[in-house]
């Protein structure tokens, strides 16, 4: 099994690099990567990645929102929240709205892929027909 992956990130270097060393691991496939949320849920909703892996401490929309939008916008993706800081409290709100899980920016791509695919297994959603699109990628400039 293949685990596909859309990374949206503010920051366009971390976003590209962290794409690219994801999409370098075996059994990974980065759908796409972008700067920009509301396209992330756009291609979320086309591609029903298994795992949505997004940075949302620096997006300027109030966070817990988007992040309930996103979950909306594509309701059997993981989505896992991967800051360099978050609060308690800020780890509970997006939990509360959707997120999957927490993660902290630092830790290796291995632990951070096999990290997505617990997530991706343990939210157990039901897959949209003709979501299988591990033969399709989509690199996008931030916007």
């Amino acid at each position: 099994m293949v685990l596909t992956v859309i990374v949206v990130d503010q920051n366009d270097e971390v976003c590209e690099r962290l794409a690219q060393a994801l999409d370098r691991l075996p059994g990974v496939r980065v759908l796409a990567h972008t700067t920009n949320l509301m396209l992330a849920a756009e291609l979320a909703h086309q591609f029903t990645p298994d795992s949505i892996l997004a940075d949302f401490k620096r997006n300027g929309a109030d966070r817990p929102e988007a992040l309930q939008w996103l979950r909306q916008m594509s309701p059997a993706s993981s989505i896992v929240i991967h800051s360099s800081f978050y609060t308690e409290g800020e780890r509970e709100a997006f939990t509360e709205v959707g997120a999957d899980l927490c993660l902290l920016k630092g830790m290796g791509v291995k632990a951070l892929a096999g990290q997505l695919a617990q997530a991706a297994r343990n939210g157990d959603r039901p897959r949209a027909p003709g979501s299988d699109v591990t033969d399709r990628k989509v690199v996008t400039p931030g916007a």
